[in-house]
C-alpha cells in the first residue's frame, strides 16, 4: 500500500472531528452524558465504539453503565444528557428462566424528572423495547414495543427533512432488526419511518419536549455497522445537540 493511501486513511476518521470546531472545541464547560448500554442481545462493545465516535466528534464526555441499578436520580444529577441503548429485560435466574423487568418506578419517575427539569434524553434501538407497561418510561417515549422480524435490509426513509436532527441526512438502507414501533405522538413529531421491500412499514424515529427538556428516539442499532453508517452517525450528532439544546 502506497504512503499516501495509508495516510488517507489514517486522516479519513478524523475529517467528522474536523467540523464545528470552533464551537466544540472551544469552552472546557461541555455537557456530559450517561449512557446505559448492553443487554443478552446487544454487546455493549459495539454500543460503546459507536456512540464514543458520535459523541468525541462533538466534545461531549460519557459515562458508560451496564449495571441498570447504577441508572438512578442521583446519577443523573450529575448529567445533562442521557442516553439508553438497552432493553428493559434482565434474567437474574439464568437465560433458561423468565425473564424480569428490570426498570424500577423510582427510575422511571427519575428519567422523567430528568427530562422535565431540562435534561436531554436520547434514546436508540431497542431503548424501546420491553419496559414497564403502562408506565412513565413509555408516557414519556411516546410510543411502545411492537416486536422486529429477523434482520434484513431496508430503507430508513427521512419523514420531516426541516427538523434540526435530520440535518445532512439523507435516505439511507441498512441491514438492521425493523421494529415495529408502535407510534403514539402527532405526526408533526416524527422523523423517520423504516420501509421494508416488501413495503411493511414503521415509525423509526421521534422527538418530543416535555418540560423543559426534551427527547428524540432513534430505532436503527443493532449491529456496529449501523451505528457507524454515515447517516446514523450524523443523525446521533444532531440528535445529541438538539436534546441538549447546543444548535
Amino acid at each position: 500500500m502506497s504512503k499516501s493511501i495509508c495516510a488517507a486513511l489514517l486522516v479519513w476518521p478524523l475529517l467528522g472531528l474536523a467540523q464545528n470546531t470552533s464551537q466544540v472545541y472551544s469552552t472546557a464547560q461541555r455537557p456530559r452524558a450517561l449512557a446505559l448500554i448492553g443487554d443478552r442481545y446487544h454487546s455493549p462493545v459495539y454500543i460503546r465504539d459507536g456512540l464514543s465516535r458520535a459523541l468525541a466528534a462533538e466534545n461531549i464526555p460519557v459515562t458508560f453503565i451496564e449495571e441498570v441499578t447504577a441508572l438512578n436520580a442521583a446519577a443523573l444529577g450529575q448529567h445533562q444528557l442521557l442516553i439508553i441503548l438497552r432493553d428493559g429485560m434482565n434474567w437474574p435466574d439464568g437465560y433458561d428462566k423468565k425473564a424480569h423487568i428490570w426498570m424500577t418506578d423510582d427510575q422511571q419517575k427519575a428519567i422523567w424528572d430528568f427530562v422535565e427539569g431540562g435534561g436531554g434524553f436520547l434514546a436508540l434501538h431497542n431503548a424501546q423495547g420491553i419496559y414497564p407497561p403502562a408506565g412513565l418510561y413509555y408516557k414519556l417515549f411516546g410510543g411502545d414495543y411492537g416486536g422486529h422480524p429477523k434482520p434484513y435490509v431496508f430503507a430508513v426513509r427521512v419523514e420531516d427533512k426541516n427538523h434540526p436532527v435530520t440535518a445532512g441526512v439523507e435516505d439511507f438502507e441498512i441491514f438492521d432488526e425493523q421494529h415495529m414501533c408502535k407510534y403514539y405522538l402527532d405526526r408533526e413529531h416524527l422523523l423517520l419511518r423504516a420501509i421494508a421491500r416488501d413495503n411493511t412499514a414503521s415509525p423509526y424515529g421521534w422527538w418530543r419536549e416535555l418540560g423543559k427538556g426534551r427527547f428524540c428516539y432513534l430505532a436503527p442499532g443493532h449491529t456496529g455497522e449501523v451505528l457507524n453508517h454515515p447517516m446514523m452517525q450524523r443523525l446521533m450528532r444532531n440528535a445529541v445537540n438538539w436534546v441538549l439544546k447546543l444548535r
